[in-house]
């Protein structure tokens, strides 16, 4: 079965890597742009349902573009779908990663001065120009503290997850503006440098089973829905039941999810 969210065609334009695979579409091998919106959307269709979400800095192979929306595939994690063109800007190498919950670019090296745009974390930026505190960024000015180089990564994905506490939930969010559960493990790891797909079913799949008992840093799935374990006992997941990021007993949970939705737990895997 073909799953459309690895799959770059829409049956009416395709990527060359599907060359030989299938026929009757012109393959292109498309044109890498960057996300210039703090946050972009991420579509099934022009207009249609949220998939997930790119940060600013992220980048994203153009297809086609169709009535605004520019059809293609995330780089580097393949993700595919419908970005608005309006969000999409020339390709850049960022040089620099927003390491706070939300960063503001100022239009002077000030912060008193009235915020341009506000960036979340993870987001990244090419960053110049360092004086009075200050970096150059495409737009304004960024706060040093806020910003680090590309290079600089998270050490702990637990701890980077219990950043996002009280985030409001979002389906298909992904950021601290917005998150969901699949969305919360991809944004952890990914801070830490660690290779890993956007929703949970593929996560499931792709992480290797955990051995002997719960630990730190431990991913437990239901059919849906996933976490990550704080310690051997307590889970920290975005969820709709408190719609936000919230640490709780994993035994509560299990046994809430089970009532409400009838579902077991699936697996735990050890990344």
């Amino acid at each position: 079965m073909i799953d459309r969210r690895n799959y770059p065609c829409n049956g009416v334009v395709a990527h060359e890597s599907l060359r030989g695979f299938l026929e009757g579409v012109p393959f292109v091998e498309g044109d890498l742009h960057s996300v210039v919106a703090p946050v972009a959307h991420l579509l099934s269709g022009p207009g249609g349902a949220l998939d997930r979400q790119l940060l600013y800095g992220d980048g994203f192979c153009v297809l086609q573009e169709v009535g605004g929306y520019a059809f293609g595939f995330a780089t580097p994690s393949g993700f595919v779908g419908y970005v608005a063109v309006d969000d999409l800007g020339a390709a850049v190498q960022p040089t620099h990663r927003v390491v706070t919950m939300g960063a503001h670019v100022y239009a002077n090296r000030s912060i008193k001065t009235v915020p341009v745009v506000t960036l979340p974390f993870g987001a990244t930026v090419i960053a110049t120009n360092q004086a009075d505190g200050f970096l150059r960024v495409a737009n304004g000015y960024m706060p040093t503290p806020q910003i680090a180089p590309v290079t600089t990564l998270e050490m702990d994905p637990v701890a980077t997850a219990l950043r996002f506490l009280g985030v409001p939930y979002l389906w298909g969010g992904d950021s601290n503006f917005g998150i969901d559960c699949s969305g919360l493990i991809h944004a952890a790891l990914r801070a830490v440098g660690r290779d890993c797909p956007r929703d949970s079913d593929q996560q499931e799949a792709f992480f290797a089973y955990a051995e002997g008992d719960l630990q730190r840093g431990d991913l437990v799935f239901w059919k849906g829905h996933v976490g990550i374990m704080a310690d051997a006992d307590t889970i920290v997941h975005a969820n709709g039941h408190h719609m936000a990021t919230t640490v709780e007993c994993l035994v509560d949970v299990k046994a809430r999810i089970l009532a409400m939705q009838g579902k077991e737990f699936t697996s735990i895997r050890r990344p």
